[in-house]
């Protein structure tokens, strides 16, 4: 139990000194530390010296205290133990000052803990959904802000806060940085105040124009140009309602998109619908969002302009329809009121590549059961799916229209196709034809005759024969020519004992006991090369039995691996067996240790070596030995 609870503890430090040497170098924020996971990391499994020094090294790194705990979070500390991590900190400087440093380790205790910077590292990630569309609500790296630095659309309605720069270039030269106040007027020197709220940019262009003329005459005859812009914008505020992930009020930019906005609220829940999403201004319903176009192509229908105090709602779903198995992206789909299965079809990426087009299997959900329907192909755009409904598509089977298969000894086995009038002669001029010394004249045709009945044709594989009997083949035919390897058995011989590489190895003729031994790698050391016994089965073949099973001969080679002159060839299934020698042992040591003068290890010197003997070899025992106590 000790053993396991200080390599536990092991674990924890290192995986805290894995992340905090990361900080060392900025080169290494980039890569991944899949040494161990601190993300099971617990601070209150740590001593108060661990905690000390392990945040002194990360000081030294040059971080600032913030961003060394950012760094943590967004290696995968549990931000439940950022607080407890920055608690311990703070509890070990106040209590320990003078035992762990000199210096402050931190040095504003309430700035630090009050610090809450480190949260938006902390990842927002969904798991995978299984309805099309939210997966794109669900990646916390994508950002969607607006983008401030463009040409001021046509169509943005000015309001507080909204600053303009307005220059004067021609005859006369002038710049004048002005910003609409919350009553919407904006106040020009020498022209007074004019009031544009409410107005495009456009408008509100030609409202400046008209009223600086009495100031700058040229500006009517064409000498002096007036030139306006949007040098900052103002933040509006947009709720968020209905079934939506984050509902609620939120305050972005006047130049935030329909899009910005919609994924800072994180989509629809569970319940909610991307075909329908409403966009409502001044209680009323202005426009209708399908936010399918936009995945399926990129689009969307309506340039949409939001406008302070806009709401976006997220209606509850109408239709929801399961397609599965070969489409390329099986998924929940939400479809309108009126489109196909075909439809669906589509919003699923098409057919998958071994699809199954023919018949289409629909599982309908009733007010009681289940039913199954069946459409066509041709009726895809003519059935409207119902709420609930489940569509599976079928994968096609393993068969062929067209095969037929030869195996066996020709030059190129396989399939191939049957084409028309194709005969036997043709398909074994298309595999390269017959090998002749390795098959025997016969060969056989497997045929499957009205889907059940299973028939073996014979052909001779003679030229002349062929010719005289060729066969028409038929579809799935299974053409086999015998080869001889397969209807004989392969000899082996076997050897074992003390040799390297015991084990079986296939007969070929003239093989000597020396080749076997060579091929088995050698003797080992403790080979008794004088008694090498070669056992061989006893060819007897009488009609009656015999007590003889085997032949053992015993052989002798010499180191130089040559053997008597009357040892036989070794013959089909020999097994060969290299004994051991009698007196051979291998090296054995006995451990001493304790109270003896010559503590070590010792080699056995003899079998019947006894306690005694070896204790005598050890100088014998201390004084301040005891013979009661010896462990064996």
């Amino acid at each position: 139990m000790l053993i396991h609870t200080l390599k536990k503890s092991s674990n924890f430090q290192f995986s805290i000194l894995c992340i905090l040497l990361l900080l060392s170098s900025f080169k290494l924020l980039a890569q991944n530390n899949n040494s161990s996971d601190i993300s099971l990391l617990k601070t209150n499994q740590l001593s108060d010296q661990q905690i000390i020094q392990l945040w002194q090294q990360a000081q030294k790194s040059g971080l600032s205290e913030s961003d060394a705990m950012n760094l943590l979070v967004r290696k995968g500390l549990n931000p439940a133990e950022v607080t407890n991590f920055k608690k311990r900190l703070v509890q070990l400087q106040s209590a320990n000052k003078n035992k762990f440093s000199t210096q402050a380790i931190i040095k504003d205790s309430i700035g630090f803990l009050r610090d809450s910077s480190w949260v938006i590292e902390v990842p927002n990630v969904k798991r995978k959904s299984i309805f099309y569309g939210f997966d794109f609500f669900s990646n916390p790296t994508i950002s969607f802000e607006p983008n401030i630095r463009i040409a001021t659309p046509k169509n943005y309605i000015l309001g507080p806060d909204d600053e303009l720069s307005i220059s004067l270039t021609g005859l006369n030269e002038t710049n004048i940085d002005v910003k609409i106040d919350p009553q919407g007027n904006i106040q020009i020197p020498y022209t007074g105040i004019i009031n544009i709220s409410g107005l495009s940019i456009e408008q509100a262009i030609q409202r400046i124009k008209s009223r600086m003329k009495m100031v700058y005459p040229a500006l009517t005859t064409g000498k002096t140009t007036l030139l306006a812009s949007l040098s900052n914008v103002k933040s509006i505020r947009i709720a968020i309602i209905g079934e939506a992930e984050r509902p609620g009020n939120y305050q972005v930019s006047a130049l935030s998109s329909f899009f910005n906005v919609l994924y800072l609220s994180g989509g629809p829940s569970q319940n909610g619908s991307l075909r329908k999403i409403e966009i409502i201004r001044h209680n009323k319903m202005i426009e209708t969002v399908d936010f399918y176009s936009f995945l399926q192509k990129g689009l969307l229908n309506k340039d949409i302009t939001l406008q302070d105090q806009d709401i976006i709602h997220f209606p509850v779903y109408e239709k929801r329809v399961y397609i599965a198995g070969e489409v390329k992206r099986p998924a929940v789909y939400e479809l309108t009121d009126k489109e196909t299965l075909q439809d669906l079809l589509q919003y699923a990426g098409g057919w998958g590549d071994s699809a199954a087009k023919e018949t289409i299997r629909v599982i309908q959900t009733t007010d009681k059961e289940k039913r199954i329907k069946d459409f066509a192909f041709a009726d895809l755009g003519n059935y409207i799916p119902h709420n609930a409904d489940s569509i599976h598509i079928d994968k096609i089977l393993p068969v062929y229209a067209n095969k037929v298969t030869i195996a066996g000894a020709v030059y190129n086995p396989g399939i191939y196709e049957l084409t028309p009038e194709l005969n036997l002669s043709q398909l074994l001029h298309k595999a390269g034809g017959i090998i002749k010394d390795a098959a025997v004249e016969k060969g056989y045709i497997k045929r499957i005759v009205n889907g059940s009945l299973r028939e073996l044709i014979t052909f001779n594989t003679n030229n002349n024969t062929l010719k005289q009997q060729d066969i028409l083949l038929a579809k799935d035919d299974s053409v086999l020519l015998i080869a001889k390897d397969s209807i004989q058995d392969i000899a082996t011989i076997s050897i074992s004992g003390s040799v390297r590489k015991p084990g079986n190895f296939q007969y070929r003729k003239g093989t000597t006991l020396e080749d076997l031994i060579l091929l088995a790698g050698g003797f080992s050391n403790d080979a008794d090369t004088r008694k090498i016994q070669i056992s061989r089965l006893e060819k007897n073949k009488a009609d009656t039995l015999a007590n003889t099973l085997i032949h053992v001969i015993t052989a002798s080679v010499d180191s130089s691996l040559n053997s008597d002159a009357a040892t036989p060839l070794i013959e089909p299934y020999d097994y060969i067996f290299v004994p051991q020698l009698l007196n051979y042992h291998s090296l054995g040591k006995i451990k001493i240790r304790g109270e003896v003068l010559y503590p070590g290890d010792y080699e056995v010197e003899k079998r019947n070596e006894t306690v005694q003997e070896i204790l005598q070899r050890a100088g014998g025992i201390s004084p301040f030995a005891s013979m009661n106590d010896v462990q064996i």
